[in-house]
């Protein structure tokens, strides 16, 4: 069940965020509706179609960074009155520009996402929701961790059910003040939307999209029950906004994401279904938010999508001949027209920043910029945008950063960097022509922090740039876990870390966010104590800390995790001159823990590079085509699986490499933690070496636990393919 679209560009805007685009209802179900739209500039556009052509209905004076637009209306009505936030403040507008409010939340934080319920509104700032009733505060909710999207939906009488998207992978639903109902998501939520059919939202069903690409259907039903219907788990980019609109054969989903691709999905005819796939396009730059109605011709509906730059263009089932056929001489003059126009204004800016302007200051550039753990890959994505075309990105690192691949867009080219000056990378990213993004892959290394630096110039103002900081976490590739997914009843046994001294809880919390990632905004108390829980994506041993006022513990399977812990936190006590207490308890069994879950990878990863050096013989040999044939089965089948084993190298280059040195690390960190002798990564890795090489547990075991100082030598490695051919 296939879809053709055709795309139609509408009109340009300033930089948007997600969420500042909607469509106004009409009366007609194929009437032409207009559309209103909100910029950083901080300007509200309402655009409708006039006798074939896009007009400006309506632009606001320019102003502060619109963060957020929606809808609102009486309850029972089409919601046709618009509302934008900006700062701490909200203004409503007619669908014909005339305000008639303006309302201080009097939150501290700008909001970040908002809706209106009749004569509700919800508003999030950073970790604070608040909801307001004709203006007057009717409740509020701390959830300590930091909140990407709010749905209103009809309580029980005139109760209304708040639905929060959470930074530590929850959905919370509130009722007044009332503790929240949780429900627990395998990624974090980033947007959610009512799930809308003829132009009115569901009372119990939502939309969620998730940070990795999921999509899920939840139902609410009352205050204490919400479930998970359907989910789609294809892996893909964030989900930056979702839409339900009828565009053929039925309602479909409509779906914008971080890397600028648009999908539409059929609606399951039953709840057991998920979802298939029936349209795919991408727009080139990240998507902002994408609705569906009927713009551009009446009877044809389509998608509108705006993007981060500011571009608007449809999506529309109009077929391409008949916008041939309906396009007048007149039409087709104005528009070469425009295009001159636009193309002498390119010219005139061109000219202005060629001019020499010694003693101004540079342009400062809006940079849209993510840096996502990818827990498959225990490795980073990091995306850099701006609403202009690139020119270089450099990256430099005064921590060790691998930088694993190279972007389609660019060229990049590294420099020779000198440690010892605290520089450990050094590359430039040249992009190509008219490239408004770029994505790159980058690894760090578990116990060395530090801070990533990005510097962003463009094409078009050359004399522009933007320096983005980036912390680097020393326990970096450690991924958050839900409250009940800690320590207890899973793996084992654990080394404990226990702290005694004069610090507070807010104290350690801000210690432990220079150490790991997706750390919530404030400390969630429970008795007085805060718990936090994380695994280790590249290895799989768990972490669980604990602490409350002068007194923390963490636990943690791997010894060299609660090493790098105790060196932080005691650099950072000593920084303060506050004096600590340390009392560091190993457990012997915790080896063996950390060993049974490397030696399995260890195994896949010697196999699939024995095969990739017998593959890289045969090309050099020229065998795979001229002796194919003479080749034993198992060859050939290896032949056959070329493809697939180098795609999974790629996912993971020099793993070998880098289960070794986990292993190397926790043979030194184990003597560090007894207090015993101090180890160098080289002396460890040579008495480590034939063990290795041999994969023995019981070995490595003996090695690191001191119970075999004589380990023999290694034998040399050949290497060699033979009995290739029969």
């Amino acid at each position: 069940m296939s879809l053709v679209l055709s795309r139609v560009d509408y009109a340009s805007v300033g930089v948007t965020s997600k969420g500042t685009m909607r469509i106004l209802p009409s009366h007609d179900a194929k009437a032409l509706q207009k559309f209103a739209v909100g910029d950083h500039d901080g300007i509200l556009h309402v655009f409708g179609m006039k006798k074939g052509e896009l007009q400006l209905s309506f632009k606001s004076l320019p102003g502060p960074k619109i963060e957020k637009l929606v809808l609102g209306g009486t309850l029972g009505n089409p919601k046709d009155k618009i509302f934008i936030a900006y700062g701490n403040s909200v203004k409503g507008y007619t669908k014909k520009g005339k305000m008639f409010l303006e309302f201080d939340t009097s939150l501290i934080d700008p909001i970040t996402s908002m809706f209106v319920l009749g004569p509700d509104l919800a508003a999030c700032a950073r970790d604070l929701y608040h909801r307001y009733q004709n203006c007057k505060d009717a409740d509020s909710y701390l959830a300590g961790e930091t909140l990407n999207d709010v749905i209103l939906i009809p309580g029980e009488g005139s109760s209304v059910l708040a639905i929060l998207a959470c930074g530590d992978r929850a959905i919370r639903v509130l009722t007044g003040t009332k503790s929240p109902t949780i429900l627990r998501l395998p990624s974090v939520p980033t947007v959610l939307t009512s799930w809308r059919e003829d132009q009115r939202d569901s009372r119990n069903r939502i939309l969620v999209g998730t940070q990795d690409g999921k999509i899920g259907l939840l139902t609410v039903q009352g205050a204490k029950t919400i479930r998970i219907t359907w989910v789609i788990t294809t892996a893909a980019p964030e989900v930056t906004s979702l839409d339900t609109y009828e565009l053929e054969d039925g309602l479909d989903i409509l779906v914008g994401r971080q890397d600028g691709t648009v999908e539409v999905f059929a609606f399951p005819e039953d709840e057991e279904t998920t979802p298939l796939r029936r349209y795919r396009y991408n727009a080139g730059e990240s998507v902002s938010t994408v609705m569906g109605g009927i713009i551009g011709a009446a009877g044809y509906p389509e998608i509108l999508v705006t993007t981060y730059s500011g571009r608007i263009f449809g999506l529309t089932t109009r077929p391409p001949g008949s916008l041939e056929a309906g396009s007048s001489i007149e039409a087709l003059e104005k528009l070469k027209t425009e295009i001159l126009e636009l193309e002498q204004k390119l010219e005139e800016e061109k000219e202005m920043f060629d001019l020499p302007n010694e003693g101004i200051a540079p342009l400062i550039l809006s940079v849209n910029h993510r840096m996502i753990l990818d827990p498959d890959t225990a490795s980073y994505q990091l995306s850099i945008e701006l609403d202009t075309p690139i020119d270089n990105v450099l990256i430099q690192s005064d921590t060790p950063v691998e930088l694993l691949d190279e972007s389609n867009s660019a060229v990049a080219s590294h420099s020779v960097c000198n440690p010892q000056d605290n520089n450990f990378v050094l590359a430039t990213y040249r992009c190509q022509a008219n490239v408004n993004r770029v994505e790159t892959r980058m690894r760090t290394i578990e116990g060395q922090s530090g801070v990533l630096q990005v510097y962003v110039t463009t094409q078009i103002q050359p004399k522009a740039c933007r320096r983005i900081r980036i912390p680097v976490y020393a326990l970096s590739l450690h991924a958050r876990l839900h409250d009940d997914e800690g320590p207890q009843g899973c793996g084992g046994p654990f080394n404990e870390l226990r702290l005694l001294g004069g610090f507070t809880v807010a104290e350690m919390h801000a210690w432990l966010a220079l150490a790991l990632p997706d750390i919530p905004e404030r400390p969630q108390l429970v008795d007085g104590e805060a718990t936090l829980n994380y695994v280790s994506t590249f290895v799989g041993t768990r972490l669980k800390c604990r602490y409350k006022k002068g007194s923390a513990s963490f636990l943690g399977e791997n010894v060299s995790t609660v090493i790098i812990l105790r060196d932080l936190l005691t650099r950072e006590a000593t920084k303060r001159k506050i004096k600590l207490d340390v009392f560091c308890d190993v457990a012997e069994g915790s080896v063996t823990r950390v060993l049974e879950l490397i030696l399995p990878r260890l195994d896949a990863a010697d196999d699939l590079t024995q095969k990739l050096r017998i593959l890289d013989a045969l090309q050099e040999w020229e065998m795979k085509v001229e002796a194919e044939g003479n080749l034993s089965s198992d060859y050939q089948e290896l032949l056959r699986q070329e493809e697939a084993l180098r795609r999974e190298m790629a996912k993971h280059p020099e793993i070998l490499v880098r289960l070794h040195g986990v292993i190397t690390d926790l043979y030194v960190d184990w003597e560090r933690a007894k207090g015993s002798r101090r180890m160098t990564s080289k002396d460890a890795g040579e008495k480590l070496s034939f063990a290795l090489t041999g994969r023995d547990i019981e070995a490595l075991q003996q090695i690191i636990l001191g119970n075999d100082d004589n380990p023999p030598t290694p034998m040399a490695s050949l290497g060699i393919v033979q009995d290739m051919i029969i």
